[in-house]
């Protein structure tokens, strides 16, 4: 399914032509129409880049996959192909084969069907038969490996070679001739469209590597060249029978969803995700899960509570997605999925209704994007009061993260368990706890079959969970010992405790309430309501826990548990003071644990 439907979508752009590819050429060749040069040297085409380098140009040519025989594309490729020219990483004889490689298909082209009629044909057909080229002088800085195109001029402007009316149509023939199966049955059934036709031996294009995180080399989808790889001992296509169309589309469908603005990767991760709809469609199904724009969210969130879909007359659409890595030359497919359309939108909801948490902080939103969920997961630099960067070393962000995460999103599943116990490790050695790690451990929470009684997004009174009730008491305990400090300490209660806490919460929860004696006194003298204020809410949760209920030693749910308790607290705290105060003011945010 997953060939077809990468095929299917190649075949939407009815602006490609098979079997070409974008590549970077230096220089050009040009030519007159009856085959004679005009202009007296290879001329450079090459242009500066913002650092000052020389590049290449991009154009798109007829090109397939060459390993390390000698296979000449036509109207444009290497130096030594077009020029015959070497340098000293070649062999001499080498560059004479590949040389006479492209001769001789631009002489089978002239002379074919498609080209006999073409005078772009004839007359490169022409410059090679008249020996023209040995009058080129030799440039020195034309590597074996630069591109090189042929122009030809005529009294109407300049025609790249590769731009000839012909050459799509010979070139298709051209490729099918090379590709047809010899470890195959030659004709036979296309697993991708169903009709028998003439068999590939291997795919006639591969994908840049530049798309597949994790590939060294230009990486192909489907490639067995070892019998042991093989299903029933079978090498390159035997076991997945695809007819010479198919296979072209197949690359190219994946290149096109790859590099297409549907499609996320980032720096330090081993994946990357694409994504398509078989049907068009002005909404994109990810954008949510990769901004998570708030005002999108919750109209997102109003219409598929409502009932209403948020795109309509394509009910029939199907969603399509496949997650991708590499390893050196191959393609492995990490995940793949299609489901109907609709469907999606009731995941995305799910995945926002999971993770909602009430923000600590004004600048902060209760829906968290997948980038932030990611950078989360890395260490916390306390100095610098940012996460390490997704791309730096000894980042302890976990390679897949974002691959979990978005297979949770997409099929509705819970993050792998290992996922919950690295985020709550993290906050225990970091000793900082925002909303988006809070947001992490709730939705980890919700979905996880171990969680008996789901947690809300916000500060919930009626929860006598114990875990949960001794992080808010963690969380009044400290603001009680802040608000008597003005903040000016060396070392906090949470400095001491917060790590111990979150996995025995009965010691730091102890000693905790014999210190806030002395400091409630302290504040009674330059806060008398506040004082009052905070045992109130120290004793009412206190009430909630008698002497044999402060909780021990913590289970994985009840540490996240005891993280939510403590985030909601604070949460609850800070949106009280910016009710009243109207300002965001630095005695409440800059606290530590929750920059």
């Amino acid at each position: 399914m997953l060939l077809q439907r990468l095929a299917e979508h190649a075949r939407q752009d009815t602006t490609t032509r098979p079997f070409h590819r974008p590549r970077a050429f230096q220089w050009q060749l040009r030519i007159r129409l009856d085959g004679t040069l005009a202009g007296d040297r290879v001329e450079s085409i090459q242009t500066l880049d913002a650092k000052g380098r020389l590049q290449g140009i991009p154009h798109t040519v007829p090109a397939i996959v060459r390993t390390v025989g000698v296979a000449a594309n036509l109207a444009a490729d290497d130096a030594q192909y077009v020029l015959g020219w070497g340098d000293d990483t070649t062999r001499p004889e080498r560059v004479a084969r590949c040389h006479t490689a492209f001769v001789d298909l631009t002489r089978r082209w002239a002379a074919s069907p498609e080209g006999r009629d073409d005078p772009i044909a004839a007359a490169v057909d022409a410059f090679y038969r008249s020996g023209a080229l040995a009058t080129v002088p030799r440039d020195p800085d034309v590597a074996a490996k630069h591109g090189v195109l042929l122009t030809v001029e005529d009294g109407a402007g300049v025609t790249h070679a590769y731009d000839a009316p012909s050459i799509s149509r010979f070139w298709e023939g051209e490729v099918a001739r090379r590709k047809a199966g010899k470890d195959t049955a030659g004709t036979g059934l296309c697993l991708v469209c169903g009709t028998v036709r003439p068999l590939l031996d291997t795919l006639p294009s591969k994908v840049p590597s530049k798309l597949v995180p994790g590939a060294s080399n230009d990486a192909a989808l489907v490639s067995v060249n070892e019998r042991v790889f093989g299903y029933d001992l079978g090498i390159r296509l035997a076991s997945t029978p695809i007819c010479i169309p198919c296979g072209e589309a197949v690359s190219a469908g994946l290149v096109r969803v790859l590099s297409s603005p549907h499609s996320v990767r980032h720096s330090g991760q081993d994946s990357c995700l694409a994504w398509w709809t078989t049907e068009p469609s002005e909404f994109d199904p990810l954008s949510l899960v990769l901004d998570a724009d708030p005002d999108a969210v919750t109209t997102h969130l109003e219409t598929v509570h409502r009932g209403h879909p948020t795109r309509a007359g394509i009910e029939h659409a199907q969603f399509c997605a496949v997650t991708v890595g590499g390893n050196i030359a191959r393609i492995m497919v990490r995940d793949w999925l299609q489901m109907p359309l609709p469907q999606l939108d009731a995941r995305i909801s799910s995945w926002f209704d999971d993770q909602r948490v009430t923000p600590a902080r004004a600048s902060e939103h209760e829906y968290q994007p997948l980038q932030r969920l990611v950078l989360v997961c890395g260490r916390w630099l306390r100095r610098e009061k940012r996460y390490v960067f997704l791309e730096a070393k000894g980042a302890d962000r976990p390679a897949g993260v974002e691959r979990d995460l978005l297979r949770a999103a997409i099929r509705g599943t819970p993050p792998p368990a290992s996922l919950l116990v690295h985020v709550i490790n993290r906050v225990r050695s970091d000793g900082h706890l925002d909303t988006a790690r809070a947001g992490l451990i709730r939705l980890c929470l919700v979905r996880s079959p171990l969680t008996s009684e789901t947690p809300l997004p916000g500060l919930d009174p009626t929860n006598t969970d114990p875990f949960y009730v001794a992080g808010r008491v963690f969380a009044v305990l400290e603001a009680i010992q802040h608000a008597a400090s003005d903040g000016k300490l060396n070392t906090t209660y949470g400095d001491r405790y917060f790590a111990g806490a979150i996995t025995t919460p009965r010691a730091a929860i102890v000693n905790g309430r014999k210190d806030a004696n002395a400091w409630l006194r302290k504040l009674r003298r330059s806060n008398p309501g506040a004082a009052v204020n905070n045992e109130k809410a120290l004793d009412e949760l206190f009430g909630l826990l008698d002497s044999t209920a402060i909780p021990g030693h913590a289970s994985l749910p009840q540490q996240g548990q005891f993280l939510l308790g403590y985030h909601h607290q604070r949460a609850h705290r800070f949106q009280t003071i910016r009710g009243a105060t109207a300002t965001d003011t630095p005695s409440t945010d800059n606290q530590e644990h929750h920059a």
